[in-house]
């Protein structure tokens, strides 16, 4: 009988084991996107090719919201095709390693990359932008590059999630003929739904003081700045417009946010009176870094239909 008994856990053993091997086996369609060599000990989970032409985003910067709506500062929306991997690797992979693996593979190819909180929310990236709810877990446990090789663009996230699990999420867009704009330069910018474009727009010489007050040269230069902008042919009358002050400083979150509000509503009726038209007020203090130096600053969003100027 003991005999029996010990077969029988030798055996559970050895299927235990072979189950795990077995789940580190690459798919059988599975492949490693233009030949880059994968971090060491990853295994591919899932693969696909979507060979057609389409539109699609490629994402050079943090992910944040503006009330609802997914705002991207870098972006480009480009006709492309698509080969995505994703990847799991041995728990307690950082997620980081895994970016500086591929980091170092690149180079110079790496246009933007970002860890952590500084990356936005785990859920945006994983459910609106590249629709894998898998990809989701907690923020300070994400990393994410974005890399240009000649003329295919890479992207690549990397997450361990709440349960220890950690994967790592690639994505090769091939452009076909001219690449779109860069919202970086301030061009129109799809969100991930299709459903809106965003511009945005540092005002560039409106710097708010420590306190959010604008001082005279300030407040003159919104002023050129609005006749500049109605000079030029005006606002898509079907736009939105949000004035953003970002606030940096020594003293607590809620002080800086609250003098950041202050200096959005007294710059966004300045800007209104000037327009001639709405525009709303969000004071982001010291919440929306851009992974730069901290600096006070006035930006503008524009969120209208793709479409628009």
């Amino acid at each position: 009988m003991i005999g029996f008994r010990w077969c029988l856990i030798c055996l559970t053993g050895l299927m235990a084991v072979a189950a795990a091997q077995a789940s580190t086996v690459d798919l059988v369609e599975g492949r490693d996107p233009a030949e880059l060599p994968r971090y060491p000990h990853a295994w591919i989970v899932d693969y696909a090719v979507d060979g057609e032409v389409l539109p699609r985003d490629f994402v050079t910067s943090r992910v944040d919201r503006i009330r609802r709506d997914l705002y991207l500062e870098g972006a480009r929306r480009i006709e492309a095709t698509l080969e995505r991997v994703t990847y799991q690797l041995p728990e307690g992979t950082p997620p980081q390693d895994v970016a500086a693996h591929y980091a170092q593979l690149l180079g110079d190819a790496v246009v933007f990359r970002c860890s952590g909180r500084d990356c936005g929310r785990s859920n945006d990236w994983a459910n609106q932008i590249f629709g894998r709810a898998m990809l989701y877990g907690p923020d300070a446990n994400q990393a994410y590059l974005a890399a240009e090789i000649g003329d295919q663009l890479l992207m690549l996230y990397v997450i361990e999630r709440g349960n220890k699990r950690v994967y790592a999420h690639l994505e090769l867009l091939s452009p076909q003929g001219r690449r779109g704009a860069a919202v970086a330069d301030g061009g129109a910018q799809p969100e991930a739904a299709g459903r809106r474009a965003f511009r945005w727009r540092e005002l560039e010489g409106v710097v708010p003081d420590a306190d959010g007050v604008l001082g005279p040269t300030a407040l003159e230069r919104l002023q050129t700045l609005a006749a500049a902008m109605a000079d030029a042919g005006g606002l898509d009358p079907r736009a939105e417009l949000y004035l953003v002050c970002h606030l940096y400083g020594v003293g607590p979150v809620v002080e800086l946010r609250a003098r950041s509000v202050r200096c959005a509503d007294s710059a966004a009726a300045q800007l209104a009176d000037s327009l001639g038209r709405g525009v709303e007020a969000f004071g982001a203090g010291p919440l929306l870094p851009r992974g730069e130096a901290p600096r006070n600053r006035l930006e503008l969003i524009i969120a209208g239909p793709a479409s628009a100027e």
